[in-house]
């Protein structure tokens, strides 16, 4: 599964955008942002699994372009079942 983020700028904060989940989450900086979503979409992931419901590996994320970024800071999350 390829996933992107979209950062928003909102005053004194950014909204981290998972446009294919709709997730949301805030920072306050771009940083922050990414870490809190990243951690929300691991949650999302387990979450659908021990519901048994089928979860694609998530084998790639975008943030704004960058891509190829890791979804969370130790490894990559592999799940090895399918979700639409």
């Amino acid at each position: 599964m390829k996933l992107s983020i979209r950062l928003i700028q909102n005053h004194e904060e950014i909204i981290a955008n998972c446009p294919e989940l709709d997730i949301n989450c805030y920072g306050s900086d771009k940083d922050e942002a990414i870490r809190r979503i990243k951690n929300v979409i691991n949650f999302y992931v387990d979450s659908a699994k021990e519901l048994g419901l089928d979860v694609e590996s998530l084998t790639e994320i975008s943030v704004e372009g960058e891509m190829n970024q890791p979804l969370d800071d130790t490894a990559s999350c592999q799940h090895p079942n399918t979700i639409n």
